[in-house]
């Protein structure tokens, strides 16, 4: 990428867009822009807009107010030295903002990162209006308008190496589900003519499809199987809006639907999944060898303590647990946004597991007499049904 770069300066240079007094901001775009595009072009694969906006960043206002504070060019060493300085305060602030012990070291990097913006954007606007007869305007257009045309001649470069490596990774992954033999060149062809330049689509080409095209003995029957990719993936995108849809329409609806289920489904699925976790943890810690047999008490407060994502949820109702005094029967359940409960436990050792649902908390630990309760062999618990992926 720096031949590139040097291709692209020395074109600018001819059509008076670029002058050596720019080398040390040129260096700097390409350390910290250029590289870090270079690092994340493994993103390029899950975004189908990881170009389009890495171009719009150099038009947007944070472009802008970086031009600004730029605007009064400091030696090299001291540019490098600065901008290394702040990297570290970012990178401290965002590893501190995500831990609420490491609170005041948030405070105070952003404090800091406030106090040099603010700092140097007054440095600057008093330096540029006090010399102003003195500007090289010429040379403060130019250095407005090369992070732009950097840009348009870095992206279609890294467009090309993540276009190569997506297929490299690809082809990888296909030569272990042909039985670690490389796809015939047929099949290739037929892959690529399927998959074209979509980074997107090489990237989530998988699964049946794409063993079946890696399989293929031929350009059409490896291109047929790209299409029912397409195809498939295509309805699932479709059902995943519908039920999204369907999610914020019966959003504080009451009632049952025609299928008999809670119409109301807010946080069904992450409620689920937590008491699912919370379960598998719960059988780990009984047959633990180093522990006697019994399901911990403190458990739930375990997890919850370590800041764990499984129960953060957007509404604010808890997942409450209890465990029998003896140690061998326990529960929990939470309450969704539309009021229906939802529980799991056990009695005895695992893998014994009993599921709840009911419109107020179960009465006591999980038992066929119960109301609300069904163990793991029953069919009949409609609402622990897997919830439609969104």
């Amino acid at each position: 990428m720096k031949s590139l770069i040097c291709a692209a300066t020395s074109i600018a240079a001819r059509l008076n867009l670029w002058t050596t007094a720019l080398t040390a901001t040129t260096a700097l775009w390409f350390l910290f822009t250029g590289f870090a595009w270079f690092m994340n072009l493994d993103e390029a694969g899950k975004d189908p807009d990881f170009f389009k906006r890495r171009f719009f960043e150099t038009l947007g206002f944070a472009a802008f107010f970086e031009f600004f504070l730029n605007a009064q060019v400091l030696p090299l060493p001291a540019e490098a030295l600065g901008q290394l300085f702040l990297l570290v305060v970012v990178l401290l602030n965002v590893v501190a903002s995500q831990d609420q012990q490491y609170k005041p070291v948030a405070k105070l990097t952003t404090g800091i990162l406030v106090s040099t913006s603010v700092g140097l954007l007054i440095f600057t606007a008093i330096q540029l209006t006090s010399d102003w007869a003195n500007v090289d305007k010429a040379s403060l257009a130019n250095e407005f308008l090369m992070p732009i045309w950097l840009a348009v001649a870095v992206i279609p470069y890294l467009y090309l190496v993540a276009f190569f490596m997506g297929y490299e990774l690809l082809f990888i992954r296909l030569n272990f589900m042909n039985n670690r033999r490389s796809p015939r060149l047929r099949a290739k062809a037929g892959i690529l003519l399927g998959l074209r330049v979509s980074l997107v689509d090489v990237e989530e080409f998988s699964g049946p499809f794409a063993r079946a095209a890696a399989e293929s003995e031929s350009v059409r029957d490896a291109l047929i199987q790209v299409r029912g990719f397409k195809h498939d993936r295509s309805e699932k995108e479709a059902a995943r809006t519908q039920a999204r849809h369907a999610l914020e329409q019966n959003s504080g609806r009451r009632g049952v639907g025609a299928n008999g289920l809670v119409l109301d489904r807010r946080e069904f699925a992450k409620t689920k999944e937590a008491l699912r976790w919370l379960s598998n943890c719960h059988m780990g810690w009984y047959q633990r060898d180093d522990r006697p047999d019994e399901y911990r008490k403190d458990l739930l407060d375990m997890l919850i303590s370590t800041d764990s994502k499984q129960f953060a949820f957007e509404s604010e109702e808890p997942v409450v647990s209890k465990v029998r005094k003896d140690g061998q029967a326990w529960y929990a359940y939470r309450a969704t946004p539309s009021g229906h409960v939802l529980g799991i436990g056990a009695v005895g050792r695992p893998p014994s597991q009993w599921f709840y649902d009911g419109p107020t908390p179960p009465s006591g630990f999980p038992s066929a007499k119960s109301a609300g309760w069904s163990d793991y062999m029953s069919p009949d618990r409609p609402e622990w049904q897997a919830e439609p992926e969104i």
